[in-house]
C-alpha cells in the first residue's frame, strides 16, 4: 500500500476556528455584481451557467466566495474540474490560507459558511506528486478539486468506487464547478458532464473562463445544452482598466541577437511533446553571458520607465549572474531561488536556499528598498507581491500557463495595490526552428454596449520571420542572389488558430519550479493554441482538407496522449492527397499541422478559425523596392537612409521579420535582382523588354480545370519520364520569362522532372531535339530503385530523365531492358545517338554503382540507337571518347530565309529570331545571327541545306 503524499493539499478545516477570522477581502465592484447574480442564479435553482472575467478579474476568487456563501452554507458538496495542476492548486489556497501570516492578513473564505456546519473538507486529486491519487476520495470530502482528466478516468473506471461514493454522498446536492469552461464541448468532458447530469439531475453546473464563448458559433450547440443559462456575468478586461482594477499592459520584446543551439534531430523529437524548452537548451540560454548583459543593459537604459521590476528566469546561476551585473550597474537587486541541482526526492527537501534570506528578499521589495527581484519562477502565483511596474521574461516559453502565470505578475491596477501601467517585456532569441510560442490574450467579457467581444489571437509574426529568414539564408548559402518570385507570396495570406488538449510529458527540470513526472503518474494536461500558417499556394489545399475532415470519423484524434508518429501513415495519405507538391522539411511541418487541425476539429466538433493578416498588403518588399531603386532611383546613401527607415518604421512588422538590418537589405537585393532581371536581359546589348505593374506577373498558377485537363492531354503521365505519380503543371516557357500560363504553354511532370527543368525552356512533349550542338554535360539523377532493385520500371524512368533532359526534349522512343547483362535505348527520329557516346561509361557505372550493392551482377552494355543514325554502344573495361566534331559549312550565303527559326541558350528551345542577318564567325564559318523573338537574347543559326553556295 502507497504512503499517501505530504497531506499540504488535503484540509478538514475548523469552521468554528474560520468563523472568528472571517475573509477581509473585499470584492470589487465587478466582484460584487457578479456574486449577486450568481446568488440569484443559485436561488433559481439554474441548471447551468458561466461566469466569464478577464485574466486577473479574479475568477477563481469570485467563485470560491460564491460556494462559500451559498452551496456549501447549503449542504451541498463541490467537485471542481480544472486542467492543470496550477489551476487546483490555485483553486485550493483560496479556500484557506497557506499559513498563520496570511490568516492574519486576509483572514479564512470558508469563515463565511454559515452555521450549523462545523468542518470543511477539501482535497485535490490529480497524478501530480504532493496531490492524491484518486482512489483517496473519501465520502466525507465535502470539495474535491481534480484535473479533468483523472476524474473522467476514474468515473469511467468501475474499480474506482470511491469518486462515486463521493458524488452518492451529495445525495443530489451537487455543484460541479467547470474552470476553462470554453472546452467543456470535448468529446470526453461533455460525456462526463452529460453522464452526471443523469446520474445528479439537479446538479448545478458552473464555468469560469476567460474567453466569451458565446461569441463562438460553432461551439453554440454543446455549450447552450451544458449551460442552458449561458452567461450568468461577464465584464470587459477594458472596463476593468478603466476602473483601475486592471492595469494596461504594454508589451515590450527585445531582440538579443543570440542563436540558441537546438539540433535538428533534437529538435523533431521534441516538438511532439508539447513540453517547454528542453532543459539543456534553457540551460545554455541561461548560461549566456552575452545575453543576460542584454537583459541588464535593457533596464538600466529604461530604469525610469520600467520602475520596480520582477525578473523571471530559469536557473539560480542565472539569477546570482543578473544580481552582479544590475550591482555594478548601480541597481539595487536581489534574487529568491530555491538552490537545488537534482530531483530532491520528496517535498520537504525542496528548499535548500534558506527560507529566512528568500522572505527577508521578498519583504525589502515590498519595502520598495529594491528596485529589481530576480527569481526562478518562485513568484508565478501565491506571493502577494505590490506596486509592480514591470516583468522580465528572459526568454519566451510554450506553455500557455506558465506565461499567464508571470504577466499576471504585473497586473494588479491601481485600486488593489498595483500601478496604471505595466510593462510585459520580453526577450527574443534568433531561433532557427518554427516554434508555437505561447501567446498572452488579454479576453473576456462585454464592451460597452453590452455585447460581446472577441479579441482576435496575438499575430505569429515570429514564425512568419522564421519562414522568411530560412528562405533567404538557405538562397545565400546556394549563391543565389535574386528572389525567386514575387515577394508577396512569401507573406502568409492569414493562419488557422487550432486549440486542443494535449498531454505534456513530465519536465527534466533541475530547478524547483516544475513538478517531476514519477512513475504512475499522469502527464500534465494542457491547452495547446497552435498558429497553422497559410500562403498563397496552400489556401484551397486547406480550405479541401478542412470541408473533407467534417466528413471523417475522427474519433482516434480525440486523445490527449496521442502522438503524430502513431498516425504518421494516414497523415501521409492526407498530404498526398491534399499537398502533393510538398517535400522535406516542409513536409514535415505540413504533417504536423494536418495533425493539429484533426485534433482540434475531433475535440472541438468545429473547424479552426482562419485569421486574415490584414497588413499583408504592407508587406510587399517588391513594391519597396520598385519605389526606391526603380522610380526615384536613389543613391547608395540615399537608399541605405531609406532603407534603414523602412525598417525600422512602427507601422510595420520588418524588424520583427527580420531581427537585424543586413538581413532586411539582403532580402530587398534579391528583390531587387528579380525586377531587374524581369526588366534588363544582359545579352551584352542594351535591350530593355517593358513589364507591366507587378501586380501583372502574379497571374501564374493555372486554375484547376486546366491542369486537369492538361494532364489529361499527356496521358495523366510525366511527358518527360512516364511517371504517373506527384504530377505538377509546368510552364515550357517559364513564367519567370514571360511565358503565358495557356494550355499551349503547359505540361505535365513529376516532382523530380519539374524540379530538375527549373527555369529552362524544355519542351518534353515533342520528340526531336532543337539543339544544334550538344548539351555539355549528362545530368544523372538519383535511382529511386532503394526498396526494389530488381524494378526495371523505375530503372527506365532514370534512363529516360537522363536522356531526355540531355536532348532537352523527350527523344527517348523506347526502351528494351529485358534482363540485367545489356539494355538498349531508342530514340526517336532525328536524334544524333552520337552525341552521347562520352558520356555512355559514365552513365553505365553510374547504374553499376547501384546494382552490385544489392547483391546482383553488373550491367554489361549499354546500348543506344535511333532510325536512319549511326548506333553508339558501351561495354564495360571501354575508354570513352571525345564528343564529334560539328561539320563546318563554308560558302557565300544566300538571301535571309522568311520566319528564321533559331535554338536561344536561354530559353533551351528554338524561338523566332529577330532582326536576322549573315555574319562570318572567327573560324570562317558562316551563320545568321539575331535576337531571341522571347528573351532578346543574340541566338545564332547555322546554315541549312541550300542557304550556301
Amino acid at each position: 500500500m502507497t504512503t499517501p503524499p505530504e497531506t499540504i493539499y488535503h484540509r478538514t478545516y475548523d469552521l468554528t476556528q474560520a468563523r472568528k477570522h472571517p475573509s477581509k477581502k473585499t470584492p470589487a465592484s465587478h466582484q460584487r455584481e457578479a456574486l449577486d447574480k450568481l446568488g440569484k442564479w443559485f436561488q433559481d435553482k439554474g441548471k447551468g451557467g458561466i461566469l466569464v472575467l478577464p485574466t486577473g478579474g479574479g475568477k477563481t476568487l469570485v467563485a470560491v466566495k460564491f460556494l462559500c456563501g451559498w452551496p456549501l452554507s447549503q449542504g451541498y458538496k463541490v467537485l471542481w474540474l480544472a486542467h492543470t495542476h496550477h489551476l487546483l492548486e490555485q483553486a485550493f489556497h483560496s479556500f484557506g490560507p497557506r499559513d498563520q501570516e496570511e490568516v492574519k492578513r486576509n483572514g479564512y473564505e470558508i469563515g463565511r459558511i454559515a452555521e450549523p456546519k462545523s468542518s470543511l473538507g477539501v482535497r485535490v486529486v490529480s497524478g501530480t506528486p504532493g496531490h492524491f491519487p484518486v482512489h483517496q476520495i473519501k465520502a466525507e470530502d465535502d470539495v474535491v478539486i481534480g484535473t479533468l482528466q483523472t476524474i473522467t478516468r476514474a468515473y469511467n473506471d468501475p474499480q474506482q468506487r470511491n469518486l462515486k461514493a463521493f458524488l452518492k454522498s451529495s445525495k443530489g446536492k451537487l455543484l460541479v464547478v467547470f474552470d476553462e469552461a470554453h472546452h467543456s464541448p470535448a468529446p470526453s468532458y461533455r460525456k462526463l458532464m452529460v453522464d452526471l447530469r443523469k446520474a445528479y439531475p439537479e446538479m448545478y453546473l458552473l464555468g469560469l473562463t476567460a474567453t466569451p464563448t458565446y461569441s463562438d458559433e460553432s461551439k453554440q450547440g454543446w455549450l447552450k445544452k451544458l449551460f442552458p443559462q449561458e452567461i450568468i456575468y461577464q465584464v470587459s478586461a477594458s472596463k476593468l482598466m478603466a476602473d483601475q482594477i486592471l492595469a494596461q499592459p504594454i508589451f515590450e520584446n527585445f531582440f538579443t541577437q543570440f542563436s540558441p543551439e537546438f539540433d535538428e534531430r533534437e529538435y523533431q523529437k521534441w516538438v511532439g511533446t508539447y513540453r517547454d524548452l528542453p532543459e539543456d537548451v534553457i540551460s545554455r540560454l541561461a548560461q549566456s553571458r552575452e545575453r543576460n548583459a542584454t537583459i541588464v543593459q535593457t533596464y538600466v537604459e529604461n530604469k525610469k520607465r520600467y520602475g520596480k521590476t520582477i525578473i523571471f528566469t530559469d536557473r539560480w546561476f542565472q539569477c546570482e549572474q543578473l544580481r552582479e551585473m544590475l550591482t555594478a550597474k548601480g541597481v539595487k537587486a536581489d534574487v529568491i531561488y530555491s538552490h537545488i541541482d537534482a530531483n530532491p526526492g520528496s517535498a520537504a527537501e525542496r528548499n535548500k536556499r534558506d527560507k529566512d534570506e528568500n522572505k527577508k528578499v521578498l519583504e525589502a521589495f515590498q519595502r520598495n528598498q529594491l528596485d529589481v527581484l530576480i527569481n526562478v519562477r518562485i513568484l508565478t502565483e501565491g506571493t502577494d507581491v505590490p506596486n509592480v511596474n514591470t516583468v522580465f521574461l528572459t526568454r519566451q516559453t510554450t506553455s500557455q500557463i506558465l506565461l499567464t502565470q508571470m504577466v499576471g505578475r504585473a497586473l494588479r491596477g491601481p485600486k488593489f495595490g498595483g500601478t496604471e501601467k505595466a510593462y510585459i517585456v520580453s526577450f527574443i532569441d534568433n531561433w532557427q526552428q518554427a516554434i508555437n510560442w505561447a501567446e498572452y490574450d488579454l479576453l473576456g467579457g462585454e464592451d460597452g454596449n453590452g455585447k460581446g467581444t472577441t479579441n482576435p489571437p496575438s499575430l505569429p509574426l515570429q514564425l512568419i520571420s522564421i519562414e522568411r529568414v530560412r528562405e533567404l539564408l538557405l538562397q545565400m548559402d546556394r549563391g543565389i542572389i535574386v528572389q525567386v518570385g514575387p515577394f508577396i507570396k512569401l507573406i502568409p495570406l492569414g493562419w488557422y488558430v487550432v486549440e486542443f488538449e494535449a498531454a505534456v510529458a513530465g519536465s527534466e527540470d533541475t530547478e524547483e519550479i516544475k513538478r517531476e513526472t514519477v512513475a504512475g503518474s499522469e502527464d500534465t494536461e494542457e491547452i495547446k493554441r497552435e498558429f497553422v500558417l497559410v500562403f498563397e499556394d496552400d489556401e484551397k489545399n486547406y480550405q479541401g482538407f478542412i470541408q473533407w475532415l467534417t466528413q471523417v470519423d475522427l474519433t482516434k484524434f480525440e486523445d490527449t496522449n496521442l502522438e503524430l508518429e502513431q498516425h504518421q501513415r494516414r497523415l501521409e495519405r492526407w498530404q498526398q492527397r491534399f499537398f502533393p507538391q510538398k517535400e522535406g522539411t516542409a513536409q514535415k511541418g505540413l504533417l504536423r499541422s494536418l495533425f493539429h487541425i484533426a485534433r482540434h476539429m475531433a475535440q472541438n466538433d468545429s473547424a479552426p478559425t482562419f485569421f486574415t493578416f490584414e497588413a499583408r498588403k504592407d508587406h510587399d518588399l517588391d513594391k519597396v523596392a520598385q519605389k526606391f531603386s526603380f522610380e526615384d532611383e536613389l543613391n547608395v546613401r540615399a537608399l541605405d537612409k531609406a532603407l534603414r527607415n523602412e525598417h525600422e518604421r512602427k507601422d510595420r512588422y520588418w524588424s520583427t521579420f527580420y531581427s537585424t538590418y543586413n538581413l532586411f537589405k539582403s532580402q530587398y537585393d534579391g528583390c531587387v535582382n528579380r525586377l531587374l532581371d524581369l526588366t534588363h536581359v544582359d545579352n551584352g546589348e542594351d535591350y530593355i523588354r517593358p513589364i507591366g505593374p507587378i501586380d501583372e506577373l502574379l497571374d501564374r498558377e493555372p486554375l484547376e480545370e486546366v491542369k486537369v485537363e492538361v494532364k489529361a492531354r499527356d496521358g495523366n503521365r510525366c511527358c518527360c519520364c512516364r511517371e504517373s505519380n506527384r504530377l505538377e503543371i509546368d510552364h515550357v516557357i517559364p513564367w519567370y520569362y514571360g511565358g503565358p500560363t495557356s494550355i499551349d504553354n503547359l505540361q505535365t511532370l513529376c516532382k523530380i522532372c519539374h524540379t530538375t527543368k527549373g527555369r529552362t525552356s524544355f519542351d518534353f512533349r515533342i520528340h526531336q531535339t532543337s539543339m544544334y550542338v550538344p548539351s555539355s554535360d549528362l545530368t544523372t539523377f538519383d535511382i529511386n530503385v532503394t526498396r526494389n532493385v530488381m524494378s526495371l520500371e523505375e530503372w527506365e524512368k532514370f534512363l529516360r530523365r537522363s536522356i531526355n533532359f540531355f536532348y532537352g526534349c523527350s527523344v527517348v522512343d523506347s526502351i528494351r531492358t529485358g534482363n540485367f547483362s545489356q539494355w538498349e535505348v531508342s530514340l526517336h527520329a532525328g536524334n544524333n545517338p552520337l552525341w552521347l557516346k562520352p558520356y555512355l561509361e559514365g552513365l553505365l557505372n553510374r547504374i553499376n554503382e547501384t546494382l552490385p550493392s544489392a547483391g546482383m551482377g553488373k550491367l554489361q552494355g549499354l546500348r543506344i540507337t535511333a532510325p536512319n543514325q549511326p548506333e553508339v554502344s558501351t561495354a564495360l573495361g571501354e575508354v570513352p571518347v571525345k564528343a564529334p566534331n560539328q561539320p563546318t559549312m563554308i560558302g557565300t550565303a544566300k538571301a535571309i530565309p522568311n520566319q528564321v527559326e533559331a535554338h536561344c541558350a536561354r530559353c533551351k528551345v528554338k524561338h523566332l529570331m529577330l532582326q536576322p542577318e549573315w555574319v562570318t564567325l572567327s573560324n570562317g564559318r558562316s551563320a545568321l545571327k539575331g535576337k531571341c523573338s522571347v528573351c532578346g537574347a543574340t541566338t545564332h543559326r547555322f546554315p541549312k541545306q541550300g542557304e550556301i553556295t
